[in-house]
């Protein structure tokens, strides 16, 4: 699973933000998402846990470095939890905050699957929840990643447990109209028209709407996950004209 994250202005000056901010958006480099990390933890301790930006970004911060650099299942059980709880806080400090919404709900939701699909299915609603408030609050935050995953997860839990592939879809879409220029946006829809709904006409159709250069433009370099859903986008495209 991979989603864009723009980073937000700092509404507070800090040396440990502005810096942890720059090292992550070169993040491509394991060594400096490490350093972001290491400057978000600090600023959070600097502040005693009661900044809401310094929290956010520590729990993207783990997300980030949990998944593309901590292998050993339980060194990734900690950093999702310390990432969720991160989360959690700068959700009760701030009530307007999309952004600690939502990675609090991706913190939760690794770890869940860290530690078993099945207690994920506990922490299910709540992570709808975080993900509904936090596109209530910015339907763009990260290009539309709330709608991702909130099409994400119901297209993989089983429709027995609440699962559905037509809402998958429609969030996809909606994550499509919300931020027309994100190719993961199209990258999620070709999956499921593909590996799901078994439609390969329409998975080819939302591909080659991803890779439309006149209206997706990567200007700049840190979106890392944007580059590389057009990388996949392109792969998916050659793999099904042949």
């Amino acid at each position: 699973m991979s989603f864009f994250v723009a980073l937000a202005m700092a509404s507070v000056t800090s040396p440990l933000i502005t810096s942890g901010d720059e090292a992550f958006r070169h993040r491509a480099d394991p060594v400096q998402a490490a350093a972001a990390l290491d400057l978000y933890r600090k600023r959070v301790v600097e502040t005693d846990q009661k900044e809401s930006e310094s929290l956010w970004r520590l729990s993207m911060g783990c997300y980030f470095v949990g998944l593309r650099s901590i292998h050993d299942k339980e060194e990734q059980e900690k950093i999702f939890a310390e990432g969720r709880d991160a989360g959690l806080l700068s959700s009760q400090l701030d009530h307007h905050c999309a952004s600690c919404r939502f990675w609090t709900a991706i913190n939760m939701a690794l770890y869940g699957q860290t530690v078993g699909v099945f207690k994920m299915l506990f922490s299910l609603k709540q992570i709808r929840e975080l993900l509904k408030e936090s596109m209530a609050l910015d339907p763009t935050y990260a290009h539309s990643g709330a709608q991702r995953l909130l099409g994400l997860i119901y297209e993989k839990v089983p429709g027995i447990l609440g699962g559905s592939n037509s809402r998958a879809k429609n969030y996809f879409e909606e994550a499509i109209s919300a931020s027309p220029d994100e190719p993961l946006n199209y990258l999620f829809l070709a999956r499921l028209y593909h590996d799901e709904l078994h439609d390969n006409p329409a998975a080819l159709e939302a591909i080659r709407k991803g890779l439309d250069t006149q209206k997706i433009t990567i200007a700049t370099p840190d979106r890392l996950e944007s580059v590389e859903a057009l990388a996949d986008l392109k792969k998916m495209l050659s793999d099904l004209s042949n």
